[in-house]
Formats: structure tokens, C-alpha cells, sequence
């Protein structure tokens, strides 16, 4: 892997950009937009007061081109994505200045920034935007397992999430599968998730949740905890492991929770996320049509579960407390669509007891849902 410089200005890199010279589509980065507001607004101060800013890395690969015609090149980002995402959408007037971006000092002039957009500047201050330098590092005749690990190690001590981290270990190909089901309705407009959690992609980690639980209701993983650094771990096994059948389920899967649901669902929180999508499973295998799923969960939500809240406190992330959140709205979801629990699918694997707790006292009774079902009439 070779190293060089680029001495271009935000001006050149923007015409990169818009022509497709200079992309952002590894898998394995944070997908653009991460940051705030606020944040962004402190990033173009920072453009502006010429304080220090972190270089930007780019793969730089060699375009095929015809005989005696000079070489052309093409450009990957490898870091630095939210700060150039960040300028080229201020520079296309898609970007207006948070109310607390500082006000800035250019040659004794002080420039307001504060609700601006790019059109709203002095012509200095765009002049300096454009005619900005990057220090900019070119890595040119990589591997991607070089590029894979050198993210990996370049941003272990910054501010990735646990679960950003997964992406590289899962490697490209599975990287990309996952970021493909994150764009649907269910994970873009349904789950209620916080800026904070969107800037860690907390939605993969419900994602690598939802798909760690399917796992062990077939029997093939056992966990302690769902936690972030534990579906690291699952996560880097899936490099290895992952079957066509698996990702078919998990798509299939997704697919379903898109068209059950399609707007923003208030008990579609960070804490209930992975049970619904288990749940979920359990319906489609049970042929229940997606807004008779629907129905089922905000039923669910308006109701009173003791067993599940008791569940969803301190340490909700360990088995046990997952397995009786499970327990309570398995159990529910049999007594709403009139279904006898020990005959429908599990939503864990054959060695976690389906009666526990409470439940255990119940068993006679859950046992006897939908035998009351009207019985079809004979033929003939």
C-alpha cells in the first residue's frame, strides 16, 4: 500500500464529487448525516477560523484509459466523510447554520453564522470555504482486508460505537446486506431512535439483535446478553458463518416489518425493537398478515404487562430479562390470534423453559388457548 498527498482545494473536491470522481460507498463506514445541527454548524466555523481539522483519507485507484490519453484516477472516501458530506451540502444550499453556530473573525471583519446558508455569506467567507485545503493522504495498490483493518485500527480510539466497529469485522459483502435492510420504512421512519443513538447506528445494533435472537431460536447461538459488545462478537463470527438461508430469513424478515410498519410507532423503541422483530418471525410463519401484526403490537403497547415492564428495567440487556420479554409478548400474541403456545413456533431455543416465572403457574391455562376456536364444519 503506497501513501501520497493531495494538495486540492474544497472547490476541486467538490467537482470530484458531483461527477462522480470522488464517491463515499464503503460498507463498513458510518453512513452520512450522523452528525447534528449543532455539530455542523461547528464544523464550518472550524472551515472558516482556520483551526486545526483532522486530514482526510482517501483510496485513489487508476482509471482505465485509452492509449497516449493521461491517466485519470478515482476516489474513495476512507475517513472524513461528515466533514466533506457536511461542506458540500452547505456549498448546494441544502444545509442552513444552527442558531449557536459562533460568529467568525475574517481579515478584521466579524462574518455572523448563525442561521445562515451558504448564499447568505460575505463573499469572503465563501471564497475561504472554497479555496480551503484538507491535509489529504492518498492510499494508492491496497487490499481491502488492508483498507478493512486500517479502519478498524484508525478509529478504535476516536469516537466509533461498539457497533460501528462490527461493520468491518463483518466484512464487506454482509456489511452491505445489513446496510441494505436499515433503509426500508421499518428502521428509517417506524423505530424511534435519538440523534445520539442514530450517531452511534444503534439501528444496526437492533438489527444484529433481531438477527442474533432468530439465531438462537434455530438452536445455533447462545448468548448472555445483547449488548453492543456482544453482537461485536456475534457479529465477526457472521463473516464466517452467515448461510444464504440466514439472510434470506433476516430479509424476509425486514421485508415483513416494512410493511407492518411504515410510520413512526411509539413503542418501537430501542428496548422492544429486537422482541417484536422475534415476534414477528413467529407471525409470518404463522400466516398473519402484516396489519394484523400491526394491531397485535399496538394492542400490545396499550395495554398493562407487568412481567414485560419488570423485565425492561435495569439489565434488560442479560438473557434471562430478554427470554421473559419474549415470554410475555409470545404469550400475548398466542391469546390474541387464539394460538395453543406449545404448538406454535418457540421464540427461543429448546433449552430456555417456555414456562417460567409467573408462567409456570399459568402453563395449564396458556396450554388451553385456542381450544375454544370454533371447530370447521365437515365436507359433505
Amino acid at each position: 500500500m503506497n501513501r501520497s498527498n493531495a494538495p486540492v482545494t474544497v472547490s476541486t473536491l467538490k467537482k470530484w464529487w458531483d461527477t462522480g470522481t470522488l464517491k463515499c460507498t464503503l460498507p463498513f463506514q458510518r453512513r452520512s448525516g450522523m452528525w447534528g445541527s449543532i455539530t455542523k454548524g461547528n464544523f464550518i466555523w472550524s472551515v472558516l477560523s482556520d483551526t486545526y481539522v483532522f486530514p482526510i483519507i482517501l483510496l485513489k485507484d487508476k482509471v482505465e484509459s485509452g492509449e497516449g490519453e493521461k491517466n485519470a484516477y478515482k476516489y474513495e472516501i476512507l475517513d472524513g466523510q461528515q466533514r466533506l458530506t457536511t461542506l458540500f451540502d452547505f456549498m448546494d444550499g441544502r444545509l442552513q447554520l444552527h442558531s449557536a453556530t459562533p460568529q467568525v473573525e475574517i481579515d478584521g471583519k466579524v462574518n455572523l453564522l448563525a442561521g445562515c446558508f451558504f448564499s447568505d455569506l460575505s463573499e469572503e467567507c465563501q471564497e475561504v470555504i472554497r479555496g480551503y485545503r484538507f491535509s489529504i493522504q492518498c492510499l494508492e495498490d491496497y487490499t481491502i482486508e488492508e483498507v478493512e483493518r486500517l479502519f478498524f485500527n484508525m478509529n478504535s480510539g476516536v469516537a466509533l460505537s461498539a457497533i460501528q466497529k462490527a461493520k468491518p469485522k463483518m466484512g464487506t459483502a454482509l456489511s452491505s446486506f445489513y446496510d441494505r435492510l436499515l433503509q426500508g420504512p421499518f428502521f428509517t421512519q417506524a423505530i424511534n431512535i435519538t440523534e445520539a443513538q442514530a450517531r452511534r447506528e444503534d439501528d444496526l445494533l437492533m438489527l444484529l439483535q433481531v438477527a442474533l435472537l432468530l439465531d438462537n431460536m434455530e438452536g445455533r447461538y447462545e448468548y448472555k446478553n445483547i449488548s453492543a459488545a456482544s453482537c461485536l462478537a456475534y457479529a465477526a463470527g457472521l463473516r464466517e458463518s452467515a448461510t444464504k438461508e440466514q439472510n434470506e430469513v433476516l430479509s424476509d424478515l425486514v421485508a415483513y416489518l416494512d410493511d407492518c410498519f411504515r410510520v413512526q410507532n411509539k413503542f418501537l423503541k430501542k428496548n422492544n425493537v429486537c422482541i417484536v422483530g422475534v415476534c414477528a418471525r413467529i407471525a409470518m410463519q404463522e400466516g398473519v398478515e402484516p396489519g394484523a401484526f400491526r394491531a397485535f403490537v399496538n394492542d400490545f403497547a396499550s395495554g398493562v404487562h407487568y412481567e414485560y415492564d419488570g423485565a425492561s428495567g435495569s439489565g434488560n440487556i442479560k438473557a434471562p430479562k430478554v427470554q421473559m420479554r419474549l415470554r410475555a409478548m409470545f404469550f400475548e400474541m398466542c391469546k390474541y390470534f387464539k394460538w395453543e403456545p406449545s404448538v406454535v413456533r418457540r421464540p427461543f431455543s429448546e433449552e430456555v423453559n417456555l414456562y417460567e416465572g409467573v408462567y409456570a403457574s399459568l402453563a395449564p391455562q396458556l396450554q388451553e388457548i385456542g381450544e375454544d376456536e370454533p371447530e370447521e364444519a365437515e365436507e359433505g
